[in-house]
């Protein structure tokens, strides 16, 4: 096959052929951080997060009644709520948080040996730790287990003291802390009996991911006390831990069981942690669909445009394959020009197709984060774009061995 007479030709249809060109291109690096983006989301939601997450039940409220601004009436009301709660069918445990698990943000703050040096400059990953405050059975409840020390026990709740002392700064409380941050703050040192700024430790629980969009260790850190956060003004929290198999039947009853001890509550909000996980990840999720949609669009526009192309290159040229008919040319050697032309675009898309694939990859990177293209979904992609115009091809192809060489006596 003459590789300059197609160069040529397709050299006189430049603006058909440039759109062709940049619409293959574009498919290509379009399809290649689609299915980036579809394996990052589908890894996100599949990587174990190490805490029962199947067995977990959320419920978000928010007191709507000045009564709660009495502390002893707000731990009233949570205790009993626990308690109603614990009673249900199904219900293995319960407890109150200030915060929950998966998140972004929160309620956070540094995390410190109490004799680190004053003119020492503190990680960044230790100053941004998630704060939980719980109750003794915080840890137990997500299904985290201690490693080293103790748990948190009911002495270890300070609520009363926090609210009624006058000398809050001088309350030492204990605290525990993931084996991920203990060894961030005391490296090869047990981290038990220690004192930090935030109190001091008791035990170390197992890790489990609190932040997973954090990298690094970083995701592990979190601290645990006993404590009730008792503001009417923020949101509260419920995690419910239920037996497989119950969590619809548990939750379908949590917002009549809850107001049935006090009415005047806003509960915005119950889903169980596996919900929770798939909306933490909505926004990845949501664009890999996109780029999927999209994808799809551009290879059906790329095989409609393909059809175009080439029935368009027939028909602008039946005389002279009429002409190369009766000097002697196949149905194959003509079928063989026609899809060599789209193999020819298929091949200048390939090339331009690596500038777009890892120009469309920067430009989503400045936005969120995402892997880096590799060869071979590189060559996959091409290889698509090459099956879908060579099937869009066929058609005007097989047309063409139907010319006749008579077309070629009619020009003369």
């Amino acid at each position: 096959m003459n590789i300059k007479a197609l160069l040529k030709a397709l050299s006189l249809r430049k603006f058909a052929t440039t759109l062709l060109l940049l619409q293959l291109s574009f498919t290509i690096g379009l399809m290649v951080n689609t299915v980036i983006l579809t394996n990052s989301a589908i890894e996100k939601l599949n990587n174990p997060l190490l805490f029962d997450v199947e067995q977990l039940i959320t419920v978000d409220l928010i007191p709507t009644s000045g009564a709660y601004r009495d502390t002893d009436y707000y731990r009233s009301i949570t205790q009993q709520d626990i308690a109603k709660i614990s009673a249900l069918d199904g219900v293995i445990s319960a407890a109150h948080y200030n915060q929950l698990p998966i998140q972004r943000g929160g309620w956070n703050g540094n995390m410190q040996a109490a004799d680190f040096p004053d003119d020492a400059i503190l990680p960044d990953e230790l100053q941004y730790v998630p704060q939980f405050y719980t109750s003794k059975i915080g840890l137990q409840n997500l299904g985290v287990e201690i490693i080293e020390g103790r748990a948190l026990t009911d002495s270890d709740d300070i609520t009363r003291d926090f609210y009624t002392s006058g000398m809050r700064d001088d309350i030492e409380q204990n605290i525990v802390i993931t084996e991920s941050l203990a060894k961030a703050i005391y490296k090869d040192r047990s981290a038990v009996g220690e004192l930090t700024n935030n109190g001091r430790v008791v035990g170390v629980a197992r890790d489990f991911v609190i932040s997973p969009t954090r990298k690094g260790e970083a995701k592990y850190f979190a601290m645990f006390g006993n404590f009730m956060y008792s503001q009417p003004d923020y949101e509260q929290h419920y995690i419910v831990r239920v037996e497989l198999g119950k969590q619809e039947q548990v939750k379908a009853q949590l917002r009549d069981t809850i107001l049935s001890v006090q009415s005047e509550r806003d509960i915005s909000l119950v889903q169980s942690m596996s919900q929770r996980l798939t909306k933490f990840y909505s926004q990845d999720s949501g664009l890999a669909s996109l780029f999927g949609m999209l994808s799809l669009l551009m290879i059906l526009v790329t095989v409609v445009s393909s059809f175009a192309h080439a029935h368009f290159h027939v028909t602008q040229q039946r005389k002279l394959i009429g002409i190369r008919r009766a000097l002697g040319a196949r149905k194959k050697d003509i079928m063989l020009y026609v899809f060599s032309e789209n193999w020819l675009l298929s091949l200048g898309a390939s090339l331009l197709g690596i500038a777009t694939m890892i120009g469309l990859n920067i430009a989503l990177s400045l936005v969120i984060t995402i892997d880096k293209p590799n060869v071979l979904l590189y060559v996959l992609a091409v290889l698509v774009v090459f099956i879908a115009g060579s099937l869009a091809t066929w058609l005007p192809a097989y047309k063409t061995t139907k010319i006749s060489p008579v077309i070629a006596t009619k020009t003369l």
